[in-house]
């Protein structure tokens, strides 16, 4: 089914606030940035007692970005400073604090309070990642209906969506992109010829090569496909670019309308590699399909005019790879074409 398509390998929330360390390298610097002025303040200042409300900030920051774990994590590592610092230092607190169960009740009580928040903050952030994924699950199936009609119109869109959003994101991996930009190229490529929806049936099974009138109706599909896209909500927007500009090319001398180059998002021109790939190598209704050698060195070909040659070099790789695990595989005995879906990632 065209849903288990669009979920990913790995259990991510596409479209979510929650980030993970790795995604959300600028958000982890800023928490720390803000924890580690929190700490200088803490050791200078002699007002530790306001200052210790400043441990509240790296925590709201973590909680909003990174959800209830991390959150909870510098909560209880700020309580264990603040314990540190009022044992090595309790000249610090004598304004503030008479005895030293004066003071266990205080550190308590604020940690009580850090570590409520972290707890309340992060499992708010946590609740709203959750409801965005149901609402794209919710989009999903919309997607689904929207692809079934237009299989019903012409069968090759439907398998060649799925191979073009594989092979996709096997590049998109290969260029190891960050995790949600992944899957905004695995969405885009599998709506990439949505737009088709609108185009009259005739076109889409014509068996003859279309004329310049009918190729402008065609190629209007990219358009339609991100108005039609962009209609169901904020959910996908990540998606909308790769639909418009997928067929842009990526220099301007070859006077292609759209944008060019390093303007052409970078999903766009991944799906545009693809796209052009499967459509290569697949049987139409006007013409028979090229082996996937000969469409490999006709994308070649085109780098750096119509495509982007970062994106035809991790084509390639991808390619090769698996050309590589079918010869082992097959003892080296079978020759068989790029199997798209087989290319793991």
């Amino acid at each position: 089914m065209l849903k288990d398509a669009l979920m990913p390998k790995k259990v991510r929330l596409f479209g979510s606030p929650i980030k993970s360390v790795s995604d959300g390298w600028f958000e982890l610097l800023l928490v720390t940035i803000v924890l580690a002025v929190t700490l200088v303040a803490h050791g200078v200042l002699n007002a530790t007692h306001v200052v210790v409300h400043f441990y509240y900030l790296p925590v709201i920051i973590a909680a909003h970005y990174f959800g209830r774990n991390l959150a909870c994590t510098i909560a209880l590592f700020s309580v264990l400073t603040v314990s540190a610092f009022m044992l090595l230092s309790p000249q610090h607190y004598k304004t503030a604090i008479s005895s030293p169960i004066v003071a266990i009740m205080t550190i308590i009580a604020w940690g009580g309070f850090l570590g409520l928040n972290a707890l309340l903050m992060g499992s708010l952030s946590n609740q709203r990642a959750q409801t965005m994924s149901e609402l794209r699950e919710a989009h999903v199936g919309i997607i689904e209906i929207l692809s079934k009609y237009l299989n019903a119109a012409d069968q090759y869109t439907k398998s060649h969506s799925i191979r073009v959003a594989e092979l996709s994101t096997a590049i998109a991996e290969e260029m190891h992109l960050k995790d949600n930009i992944v899957e905004d190229v695995r969405v885009g490529a599998l709506l990439h010829d949505i737009g088709k929806v609108e185009i009259s049936t005739r076109l889409i099974k014509k068996a003859a090569e279309l004329n310049a009138e009918e190729r402008d109706e065609m190629d209007a599909h990219t358009v339609r496909g991100a108005d039609l896209v962009r209609s169901l909500g904020t959910i996908l927007d990540g998606a909308i670019p790769v639909i418009k500009h997928h067929h842009d090319h990526y220099s301007e001398e070859s006077k292609q309308q759209g944008l060019h180059g390093e303007d052409i998002p970078i999903g766009a021109r991944i799906v545009s590699v693809a796209d052009a790939y499967d459509a290569i190598v697949t049987d139409r209704p006007y013409r028979r399909g090229r082996t996937p050698e000969e469409a490999v060195t006709i994308i070649r070909g085109a780098s750096g005019t119509q495509f982007d040659p970062k994106v035809v070099t991790a084509f390639e790789a991808v390619v090769s790879r698996r050309n590589e695990d079918v010869d082992s595989s097959s003892g080296g005995n079978v020759d068989r074409p790029l199997s798209v879906s087989a290319v793991e990632h």
